[in-house]
């Protein structure tokens, strides 16, 4: 820690700031799209704010990750980006609408853009599907 930083509980800091509730639609919608809202959490050129490291993409595709632990460690690192990233957070949470896109397309809940919306819901994000282009 250098000079000067105040150290932060980040779950205390997070408990906190996610009292707010916001009024966010998010939808869902392939890669290929590009409208209005969008934000990109694919592995390829993600959002860093909000798409999980890329080790643990990788873990979690090749088995060594389940799908508890992946869950488990992208919150630890949505929770840690809220705080770092007040800014960022607080506009998309204001914006009213999302739309997360991922390469993976994946069918169901097996992508971990359904983790980022659990995540999102604690907020009072409200998922109403995937997007009509």
């Amino acid at each position: 820690m250098g000079a000067g930083a105040i150290p932060i509980d980040i779950e205390k800091a997070f408990k906190e700031r996610a009292k707010k509730k916001h009024k966010l639609a998010v939808y869902m919608a392939d890669e290929g799209y590009e409208g209005e809202s969008k934000i990109d959490v694919s592995f390829y050129g993600g959002d860093p704010v909000f798409t999980p490291p890329k080790q643990q993409q990788l873990d979690y595709k090749t088995g060594k990750l389940s799908k508890e632990k992946l869950q488990q460690q992208y919150f630890k690192f949505l929770e840690s980006s809220f705080i770092q990233y007040q800014y960022t957070w607080d506009k998309l949470l204001d914006s009213g609408k999302v739309v997360l896109v991922c390469s993976c397309n994946a069918k169901g809940r097996n992508c971990h853009r359904y983790i980022l919306l659990d995540f999102l819901k604690k907020f009072g994000a409200v998922f109403k599907g995937k997007h009509k282009s």
